[in-house]
C-alpha cells in the first residue's frame, strides 16, 4: 500500500488496473498492424496507451500492473507462445514505467509534462529492446546473432520509436479528459504566488 493510501483508495486502484488490463488485451487481440514489412512479426496495437494512462494517474508500479496482466491474459488465451508476450511485458512496462515516473517528477502543465516524459520512455524502450531481443528471437524463430543485428538498425530500433510514439500521442490527446475526471490533481494550475507589494512611501 502506498504512503497515505487509504484501504478503499487500494482497492480502487486495484479494480482499476483489473479492468484497465482486460481493455489493453481487447485492444491488443482486435488491433495488430505489422508496420514494417521487413520484419512482419513485429505488430503495432494501442493497448500501452491504457497501460501510460493509468501509470500517469495512479503510478508507474500499477502502469506496469495493467501491462503485467494484459500480457498474461494474452500468453493464456492467444499467444502462440511465450516469447511474444515476454517481448512485450518487457517493452511496454518499460516504456510505460519510464513515462510515468518521468511524469511524476516533472512540473508544468499535464500536456507539455507528459510529451517530456514520453520522449524519455520511448527512448527506453528503443535502448533496453537492443540486448533483449537478440535472446528472444533467438529462441521464437531461431535467428543467428547475425541476423538479428541486421534487423535491430532496419526494424526493431524503428518499430519500437514508432509504436512508443504512437502510443504516447494517442495518450497526450486523452489524458486530459480522463484526468480531469480520474485525478483532478493534475491538471488544476497551481495558483500563482501574490506578488508582495511596496511598502508605502
Amino acid at each position: 500500500m502506498k504512503a497515505g493510501e487509504t484501504q478503499a483508495g487500494r482497492a480502487q486502484r486495484v479494480v482499476v488496473a483489473g479492468m484497465c488490463a482486460a481493455a489493453a488485451f481487447l485492444m491488443m487481440a482486435a488491433i495488430r498492424i505489422p508496420l514494417l514489412p521487413q520484419a512482419p512479426f513485429l505488430t503495432y496495437d494501442p493497448s500501452d496507451a491504457v497501460g501510460l494512462l493509468v501509470g500517469v494517474i495512479y503510478g508507474p508500479a500499477t502502469g506496469a500492473m495493467v501491462v503485467f496482466i494484459k500480457d498474461i491474459l494474452f500468453l493464456l488465451f492467444l499467444a502462440k507462445g511465450p516469447f511474444g508476450p515476454v517481448a512485450d511485458f518487457i517493452a511496454a512496462g518499460t516504456f510505460v514505467a519510464v513515462t510515468a515516473w518521468a511524469f511524476r517528477r516533472g512540473s508544468g502543465p499535464l500536456p507539455s509534462r507528459l510529451l517530456r516524459a514520453a520522449v524519455l520512455g520511448t527512448a527506453a524502450r528503443v535502448v533496453v529492446m537492443i540486448p533483449v531481443n537478440f535472446p528472444i528471437l533467438a529462441l521464437q524463430f531461431g535467428m543467428s546473432p547475425a541476423r538479428i543485428a541486421r534487423l535491430l538498425w532496419s526494424a526493431i530500433v524503428p518499430f519500437n520509436a514508432i509504436k512508443g510514439a504512437i502510443n504516447a500521442g494517442l495518450a497526450l490527446v486523452i489524458a486530459e479528459p480522463v484526468a480531469r475526471y480520474a485525478a483532478p490533481r493534475l491538471v488544476s494550475a497551481p495558483k500563482p504566488e501574490a506578488v508582495p507589494r511596496s511598502p508605502s512611501c
